[in-house]
């Protein structure tokens, strides 16, 4: 039996909740640029300077490759993405920002940025630092 801490049975629950409702505050951003939490993830992982493969994008943005490999054509056919071959294995394709998805990336990252700051000035810049720690060593585990 498991104790039920705030509303929460377990670590992944409580987790999974932050991160819904941390989602919502960058909603009407993503919202406003047909972006669905996936895609802004995997736009977050990439470069405007050096490609990666899929499988590492993947990797990188907590996403199955077949699901990273969806949100990857749709961003293509946007145009916020590019795909080239990698120059010493032209076998291997890379994957990075176009000019429009450093743009969008720069847009959205600015309004994060500001949640960010309000969350900070909500529970203190010390709890903010402890809080970004704590979910590294989780996400390391």
């Amino acid at each position: 039996m498991s104790t039920i801490v705030n509303g929460y049975a377990t670590l992944h629950g409580a987790l999974r909740a932050a991160e819904r409702r941390w989602l919502r505050h960058l909603d009407a951003a993503l919202c406003a640029r047909q972006l669905s939490p996936d895609q802004w993830s995997m736009l977050c992982n990439l470069s405007s300077e050096t490609g990666i493969t899929m499988s590492e994008l993947a990797n990188r943005s907590q996403l199955a490759p077949s699901s990273a490999t969806r949100h990857a054509d749709g961003l293509a056919e946007r145009g916020l993405i590019f795909r080239v071959a990698a120059e010493e294995d032209r076998r291997r394709i890379l994957i990075g920002l176009s000019r429009l998805g450093t743009e969008l990336v720069a847009s959205v990252r600015a309004e994060e940025e500001l949640a960010e700051r309000q969350l900070q000035a909500k529970i203190g810049a010390r709890r903010y630092a402890e809080l970004k720690r704590l979910l590294e060593l989780v996400a390391e585990a």
